[in-house]
């Protein structure tokens, strides 16, 4: 009966088609709460975890651009608590447990799970659209200014529903290519779009998503790898303008190290750079810039590695005219400092693959 009742309320979200849509809205708000808390009594049974969700998706997918502020924010909460509630329940079946073994729990149904963790990111997706969409109203002379929806209210609840999703993410679930891309898709457009917001989440938080575009870099799909590769611009950019990381970067100070010399190491330096070239340059300006005269002596560091003297001058040079004054000075914002740092970059990639060979 509680499945029935789930589908027909979907089946309600879903009706945006009809004469005075506002009505669905009018209609379903005011129940969104009491919907997202089955989850916490029913999160053991699959299908009624996916129906749930797939309830929410789907009004947020049909109705976002036309909610008032107060429809919206109950959407928003109540998509946050259905999130939460889901997450608590399955990532304790993700840790081995007693409980987990005596219900059978030997293997966590991980097709069933990749249906669920997709139908969320597109919750999130759909949810993150409200800001552009106000945006083009505002743009277009017929919002009112009252019922927008702040931007920042709308990057809490994205920032808080990833933060439920990332512990679900398995290795296993990021083989699939539907939803990784969907993943790192949503990651890197936030962390690009909202480096603000981003820089000063909770250290946890903000590890787990540089963590996530860290290894979407390098991944096989190059989409995959561009997404990454721009939200890791985005953050560096906004810590460089106004300094957003400081409080990071006080107890954790090697975070933009780490991006430099693993975007170095997993993508220049790979065969895997010709398919995501713009990308990787436009990422690597920005980290050369901040970390200043200091990346001679990372250069000087890494030609040590290799084999002979020959191919530590060649690389030491090569580098040199990469890293011009107008890059470490603010050139990262510059059009026209871009577009040489790209043809400098290819240049580069070039000559150092010419005999540069990491295994």
């Amino acid at each position: 009966m509680v499945l029935l009742a789930i589908e027909m309320y979907r089946g309600i979200a879903q009706s945006s088609e009809i004469d005075k849509p506002d009505r669905i809205p009018q209609f379903l708000t005011p129940y969104l709460s009491d919907l997202s808390g089955l989850m916490q009594f029913y999160a053991d049974d699959l299908t009624v975890c996916y129906s749930l969700l797939q309830l929410f998706r789907d009004y947020a997918e049909r109705f976002i651009a036309m909610l008032s502020r107060a429809q919206c924010l109950a959407l928003f909460q109540a998509s946050a608590d259905l999130l939460k509630a889901y997450s608590e329940h399955h990532c304790a079946l993700l840790r081995p447990s007693v409980k987990r073994v005596a219900f059978g729990y030997n293997d966590f149904e991980e097709d069933q799970s990749f249906s669920d963790v997709l139908c969320a990111i597109q919750l999130l997706i759909h949810l993150s659209s409200k800001d552009f969409m106000d945006i083009y109203t505002d743009v277009d002379g017929n919002a009112d200014k009252n019922n927008r929806v702040d931007s920042n209210q709308i990057t809490d609840v994205i920032f808080f529903g990833l933060q439920q999703i990332i512990p679900l993410m398995t290795q296993g679930l990021l083989q699939y290519p539907t939803l990784c891309n969907q993943y790192f898709s949503l990651v890197g457009f936030m962390m690009d779009t909202y480096p603000e917001n981003t820089c000063v989440l909770p250290y946890n938080l903000f590890r787990s998503l540089l963590d996530s575009l860290l290894f979407g870099m390098s991944h096989i799909n190059p989409s995959i790898s561009r997404s990454s590769l721009t939200g890791i611009r985005g953050i560096t950019v906004e810590h460089l303008k106004n300094g957003s990381l400081s409080v990071h970067l006080a107890q954790h100070g090697d975070i933009l190290y780490q991006c430099l010399t693993r975007l170095l190491n997993e993508v220049v330096f790979q065969p895997i750079i010709w398919d995501r070239l713009e990308a990787a340059s436009l990422a690597l300006m920005p980290l050369i810039a901040a970390h200043g005269n200091s990346i001679a002596s990372l250069v000087n560091d890494m030609a040590l590695k290799l084999d002979s003297f020959e191919k530590q001058q060649r690389f030491i040079s090569s580098f040199a005219k990469l890293v011009t004054p107008e890059v470490i000075n603010g050139g990262y914002d510059l059009r026209r400092t871009r577009v040489q740092f790209k043809k400098d970059f290819e240049a580069f990639v070039k000559d150092i693959h010419s005999f540069l060979i990491l295994k």
